[in-house]
């Protein structure tokens, strides 16, 4: 037994020596991958309680560029200037008096504001004559022509001289210097005396109707 446990002892002591000896054995590749993971992941790892860290939040949206500002828009150009007879005005269709066919005096002659003065037609003079109107007027004296120059409207036969019974009718015919009348201090004519009398039966309605008439007639006469 002796014997025995003292080669035991030998031999425990040559592998001693033997270990002793030996060089180190180099650390495994897999260990050294394992502890540099473990160094990346150790602040994750600490933080997380040993959890997967939570993804990144998705990028946000690109913001919208504002609308672009509207520029005013410029003001009209000015119209045109116009020079000639294209920038004048349209000019006014008038009525010519009456003119008698033969003599081509208004009223056949006659002083129309004798028709106030004296009640009835007196014929005028010839170096007593005014144009107005488009017709020649002729007058007993001066003071007759002065006052008609100064109040042609006053004295002048309404509806330029035509028959307002006729024009009441819308059949403006030509009215008669022999056949006046002073109506509301205005001088009318008509065609015949017949058409007098029928004025003078309704002579409110008959003259309202003829203003009525009037502008449009006025517009076809030539």
């Amino acid at each position: 037994m002796d014997q025995f446990s003292g080669i035991r002892a030998k031999t425990r002591r040559k592998r001693d020596r033997d270990q002793d000896r030996a060089p180190a054995r180099p650390i495994g590749v897999g260990l050294l991958l394992v502890l540099a993971l473990f160094v990346a992941a150790g602040p994750a790892a600490a933080s997380g309680g040993g959890h997967d860290a939570a993804p990144p939040p998705p990028p946000a949206a690109p913001a919208e560029p504002p609308p672009p500002v509207e520029k005013p828009r410029p003001p009209p150009p000015p119209p045109p200037v116009l020079n000639g007879p294209i920038a004048a005005p349209a000019p006014i269709p008038r009525v010519h008096w009456l003119a008698d066919a033969f003599t081509g005096l208004a009223l056949g002659g006659y002083d129309p504001v004798a028709y106030f003065l004296e009640g009835k037609p007196v014929l005028g003079r010839p170096e007593n004559e005014l144009d107005w109107g488009g017709t020649t007027w002729r007058f007993t004296g001066p003071g007759n022509l002065a006052a008609f120059r100064d109040s042609p409207e006053v004295y002048a036969p309404r509806f330029a001289g035509y028959c307002v019974f006729a024009v009441s009718q819308g059949r403006p015919t030509e009215g008669s210097p022999l056949v006046p009348l002073l109506w509301h201090g205005r001088l009318l004519l008509f065609a015949d005396p017949l058409s007098r009398v029928a004025f003078l039966a309704d002579p409110d309605r008959l003259i309202a109707e003829a203003e009525g008439r009037w502008p449009a007639l006025a517009a076809e006469l030539p």
